[in-house]
This record gives structure tokens, sequence and C-alpha cells, in this order.
């Protein structure tokens, strides 16, 4: 029967097809050989080894049509011609991108995706010129295309074997199956996507491990972000900020200490206030204390961008699942990591959970460790993951393998809904007049038991501790439930070892973190955006959110700045201690105008350097 042919044909184009993206890559690989040739030949020979999973994905991908059609029982010959026909058509838009890509990537800094179609300026004023200069790349494509046509029509032509119809079924099945797993890439927990290609660490090679369909797609669903002109040009928008900010290196020493980037699952500094934190409340009488910081977000997948490559997140969508998750971000792990530092991130939840391994590794950690690194289920919540008491004792043992000098970020969950306390630990902590108050207790209660095992370690008086949290959860009091109390979470940094003299009054937000561990540590950051501006200067502090998706928001000591697109700028005070906010008035205030011309077009030139 033609359609058990037309299964064998699929595998073997799909087969055919695996040569040729491998083909590909290589030959991306040799166009860019000045940049490649850094990089030693284990790394590369694992690129190329780690991107066959995404060619499987975006052949798939490409392919699902022609996987549906090989599923019809048919002989009429019109049937086969518009098969074959699309099938070559799709696959020879996929090679001409690819092939294209090899110089389009030299503009972008990254694989193809549909921000191309949207920049106004240095691709279409370039494009004339690119296509008098690189004609033959789609002269090649093309060619290919009918090369492809004529080839696939001699050899994977269908025949008419007799094949039983409960054999055709199961054949079908097992198609289907083979098209879900692979375009997911395997049977994981989540699904692989752009970021998955970047867990080596380094930028470049997450770009030899794409292949130019799979971003494309995987890509085509995201929003872009229209160019923004409140400025002449970006370089006046970047002065602004310049002017107005102290970006400086701040008090470099040549100690290299250890850090601890502790993130809390959904405690808001309501918590601290209403006594639901005793643990915290004594380290803070110990650390550096921030009762006016903000988190960047309102989401766990937002946090880490801020908390680690200095990105607040003032897209729709977080910027590590944004059309932009493939640029260039040069992050806090990785610049520590290339002076000697070893990286591991912690999380107790299943591996693959809101991306959090892909995220961690592309950005600089060596290692992460999930609930599947945990090797006793009875510590399983049912849920998420480990309870946060038995999955920091592991932490603490882990650390102690450490190579010094090391980072070691932790992220907590036991205080993430449904807010589960063992049983054996059950009425030991506040009720509290919200469901979660009992489970801020136990993550405090284990953070505390953490710090007790740690204590005596060598390493403990050599290390800084940042502690904060990811977003804040449920709310009471007016003080909090407003549009800046939303986003008022706690930071701590605490330096057993050394005394820290700071201004904390200051305004300090998520993505001011990244640059001032390093400021604490001697290791410079200069390739870090102008979003993250280090707590250990003279600069007076700001926040900056997007609120609610509807509106940006620059929040200083006194005033906040409100702006929508295409609305007039309003400014109104706020008091930090009661919550209130006063009445809109109209303002001139340019820095957060400066700021989102400076970070919104930076994301889609692929450059956030303020030194251009």
């Amino acid at each position: 029967m033609y359609i058990a042919s037309a299964h064998i044909r699929f595998i073997k184009r799909f087969i055919f097809l695996l040569i040729i993206y491998s083909l590909i890559r290589l030959g991306f690989y040799f166009y860019h050989l000045d940049i490649y040739k850094q990089f030693h030949q284990n790394e590369i020979f694992e690129s190329f080894i780690l991107g066959l999973r995404f060619d499987v994905a975006a052949i798939l991908f490409l392919n699902l049509p022609i996987l549906f059609l090989a599923l019809i029982p048919s002989k009429n010959p019109n049937f086969s011609f518009f098969e074959r026909l699309f099938f070559v058509i799709l696959n020879s838009l996929g090679i001409i991108a690819s092939l294209d890509d090899f110089e389009l990537f030299l503009f972008m800094g990254k694989r193809l995706s549909f921000d191309l179609f949207v920049i106004t300026d240095d691709i279409w004023d370039q494009l004339p010129q690119l296509i008098n200069y690189y004609w033959y790349f789609p002269v090649i494509g093309l060619f290919f295309g009918i090369c492809f046509y004529y080839f696939d029509k001699k050899y994977f032509s269908l025949k008419n074997n007799k094949v039983l119809w409960g054999n055709q079924i199961i054949s079908g099945f097992c198609l289907l199956a083979l098209g879900f797993i692979g375009i997911r890439g395997g049977l994981q927990h989540k699904s692989i996507n752009v970021q998955s290609a970047f867990t080596q660490g380094k930028n470049e090679l997450g770009h030899l491990v794409l292949n130019t369909p799979y971003h494309f797609l995987r890509t085509l669903k995201n929003k872009p972000q229209q160019k923004l002109s409140y400025f002449s040009n970006d370089e006046e928008a970047i002065n602004i900020i310049l002017n107005r900010r102290d970006l400086r290196p701040q008090n470099l020493t040549k100690e290299k200490l250890n850090v601890v980037l502790v993130i809390l699952e959904g405690f808001s500094l309501e918590y601290m206030e209403k006594g639901y934190t005793p643990f915290l409340s004594e380290l803070k009488n110990k650390s550096v204390f921030f009762p006016h910081h903000l988190a960047n977000g309102r989401r766990s997948i937002e946090a880490l961008p801020s908390l680690l490559c200095g990105l607040p997140s003032l897209l729709s969508e977080p910027v590590s699942k944004s059309i932009y998750q493939g640029n260039k971000f040069v992050c806090m792990p990785r610049l520590l990591k290339d002076n000697g530092y070893t990286n591991y991130f912690f999380h107790g939840g299943s591996r693959g959970t809101m991306g959090f391994e892909s995220y961690t590794l592309s950005t600089g950690f060596s290692r992460y460790f999930s609930r599947e690194d945990y090797h006793n289920t009875d510590h399983y919540d049912g849920t998420w993951g480990i309870y946060d008491g038995p999955y920091l004792e592991f932490v603490a043992e882990e650390i102690k393998k450490m190579t010094m000098p090391f980072m070691a970020g932790i992220f907590t969950l036991s205080s993430h809904q449904p807010y589960s306390v063992p049983k054996n630990m059950k009425g030991q902590f506040p009720k509290g007049t919200l469901e979660i108050h009992e489970s801020i207790g136990y993550a405090d209660g284990a953070l505390r038991n953490f710090f007790k095992k740690i204590k005596n370690e060598p390493w403990f008086s050599k290390t800084v501790f940042v502690i904060t949290a990811d977003h804040t959860s449920k709310l009471e009091t007016k003080k909090f439930k407003n549009l800046i109390g939303y986003y008022r979470v706690p930071l701590l940094i605490y330096s057993p070892g050394k005394e820290l003299k700071l201004d904390t009054r200051k305004v300090t937000q998520h993505s001011d973190i990244p640059k001032t561990v390093l400021d604490l540590v001697g290791v410079k950051g200069d390739e870090l955006p102008a979003t993250s501006v280090s707590v250990m200067g003279a600069d007076k502090g700001y926040g900056l959110n997007y609120a609610d998706g509807s509106e940006y928001l620059l929040i200083s000591e006194t005033q906040v700045t409100k702006l929508a697109l295409g609305k007039s700028e309003k400014s109104l005070t706020y008091d930090w201690d009661t919550g209130e906010l006063g009445l809109e008035k109209d303002t001139q205030e340019p820095l957060l105008k400066a700021y989102l011309q400076y970070y919104l077009n930076g994301l889609i030139n692929n450059n956030l350097s303020i030194y251009r």
C-alpha cells in the first residue's frame, strides 16, 4: 500500500535532511572560523553533537504538514506531485534561510528571527549591498531546491507494496510519536527551547548548536518590540543615563570572596514586617539591609534575568522566553567564571522547571542541581520538588565540595502555592492570616538551619551572602497592596568576615545585584547593561518596572514616574513607610524615556553595551 511506503519515505527524507543540516552547521562553523577558532576542539565537537537534537526538532517542526500528508492513503498522481512540491519548497526555504544566515549573523549577532522584518534601519539600509555582494547564497539555495526535487523524485518514490492495515496503523502512530518526541527534543520534563542551546555557557557556541529554521520557528510566536525614538538617537538616551547614574566600578578589592545568592520563593517584605520570618529578621541585624528594594517582575521566570544579568522585565514576556533570548548577554556568573570562580546553581524543583536549568547554564553556571539530583523521594512535596529543609542541607553538603572561589545560586520553593509544609512540621510555624504564612515560616526556618549547618565551615567567613526573593505573593496590608508594594521584597547583604558600610535608604532593584556582587568581589562588570548599578556607589538609586504589562515605572526615593506607550508622562509621590501614593501630575522627567529607548532598542539591536 502507498501509505506504508509514504511512512518509509518520510523516514528516508528525514535522515537525508539530517545530513544536510549537519553539513550546513559545518559550513556555518568554517564561515565564522575567526569566531570559533578561540574555542577548544572538544567544545566545538560538543556543539555539533548537541546540535543534532535541534536539527531533529527543526526538521520535524518544519515538515509537520508533510508528516500529516504521509498519513493520507492516496494513489492520485496529482496528490503525489503536490506533496513532493510542497516538501521541496518548505525545505528549500529552510536551507536558503540557513545559508543567508551565514552573513546575517554578522549583522544581528544571533540566528534569524522575525524581528529582522520589523527593524527599519540598519538591515534594510544594508539590504541592497548585501544582495549585491552575497547574491550566491539564495542562488545556491534555489539550485539546491531544483536538484532536491529531482533527487527526491528519483530516490524517494513511492512503491506499491502490500502491507496489512493493522501494520499501517501502527506505523502511523509510530510516525506521529517520532514527530512529537522529536519536536520537543525528547521525553524530559519540559521541551527544549532556544535557551536550551546555550547550556555550554558561551553565546557563540549556542548559535553553533542552533540552526536557523529552529530559531525562526520557535521565536515566530513572540511579539517583536517596536523601536522607540523619544530622543534623536540611542546615544542621546545613553548620555542621559550616564549623566544621571554612577556606573563606575566601586571599592574594587583584590580579595576573591565566595558568593552565595539565595532567592526565596514568594517572600514579600510584608512577611518580614509582620513577624513571619524570625530568622531573616535576626540576620537583618548582622547584615546590610535595604528596605527600599524592588523586584523587577512578578513571576519567578522574570527574576533570574534580573538577578544574574541585570535585565529588568520590561517586555510583555520574560526576556528569557522572548524573541531576544538568543541575544548576546553578559551575565554576572559568566564574568565570575572567567575570573576563576566555580559556579553551581541549586533548585529543588524538577529538572526543566520554568527553564531554570538551561537559563542558568547559559549565563555561566557550570552545574545545575535539581530534584533528580536529590536521591530521597521521601522528601518530595508531591507538587514542585524537594522540601526546603532537607534540600538546603543537601546544598550545604554540595557547597563543601566546591573549589574556592565559588558562586552558589540557591532558589527555594516550599513557599510556592500550594504552600506545602512537611507533615512532621505542621503546627510549628504560625498559621497567620493568609494561607502562605505557614510555608513562609517553614522556609525561613529551613534557611536558619542552613546557616547553622554552614557557619563553622572554613569557607563561611570568606563568603558574601546576598539574600532576596524572586517576587511578592499574597498580600494583605494597604502598605503593600499598591502599585509599588507589589514589587517590594527583602534584600540583605551578609558578609560575616568583612564589615560593609552602605547607604541603605537608597532605592535598589534586582537588576542592581549583578553589578553589586562584582564590586564586592573585585571583578569588573563594565559589560553589564546600564540597568545594573552597584549599591556600593553614591548613586541614589532607582527601580524600573513594567507594571501589569500596561505602564512603565521609574521609582526613586520620593517619586514615581509613570509612562504608558503613546501617552504623556505622569509623576506622583510615594511614601515608603505607609504605601501612600500622591496625585498624578504631568512631568518631563527624561530618565525613564532614556532607559526605555536604550534598553528596548538595545534588545532589538542585540547590543546593550553603553560603550558602543
